[in-house]
């Protein structure tokens, strides 16, 4: 009899411990993967849109945005509303994204280590004309 309660005793201790950090484990696996699937999409969104220096600024922007958004469609996981910001000035291409990461298990990791689980990234271009990139391009393969 004394041996059942010791193993419903290690029971209710140790499996709602494994679960809360295969849980914790999860949820930060979610956040890296969020976090590096932004800074991708900013990436790729900005620098497609510098490559376009001879466009017109709202050209450039609308490229940008079509581009993130295409990027992230679908990609972010429990992250459903994010806010994308993207600006076009003479010289640089600039994009930002912002968002939180929603559900049941954030209120509780929150509150205990004082997080929100937002994800921030901000990426900005210098705007190149193609005869730039070529030298630079070129530059760099010499070594120079």
């Amino acid at each position: 009899m004394e041996a059942r309660a010791m193993m419903t005793l290690e029971a209710v201790i140790i499996l709602p411990l494994t679960l809360t950090v295969s849980l914790l484990v999860l949820w930060v696996g979610m956040m890296l993967y969020n976090r590096t699937a932004a800074e991708y999409a900013l990436d790729v969104s900005v620098i497609q849109a510098a490559r376009q220096a001879e466009a017109e600024n709202g050209e450039i922007l609308k490229l940008a945005e079509n581009k993130l958004q295409e990027l992230l469609k679908g990609k972010l996981v429990m992250m459903e509303s994010f806010h994308t910001d993207v600006s076009v000035d003479g010289l640089r291409v600039k994009a930002s994204l912002e968002g939180k990461m929603y559900g049941p298990v954030v209120p509780v990791i929150g509150n205990i280590h004082g997080q929100d689980w937002s994800i921030r990234a901000e990426r900005e271009a210098p705007r190149l004309k193609e005869s730039m990139i070529v030298r630079t391009i070129k530059r760099i393969s010499e070594g120079r």
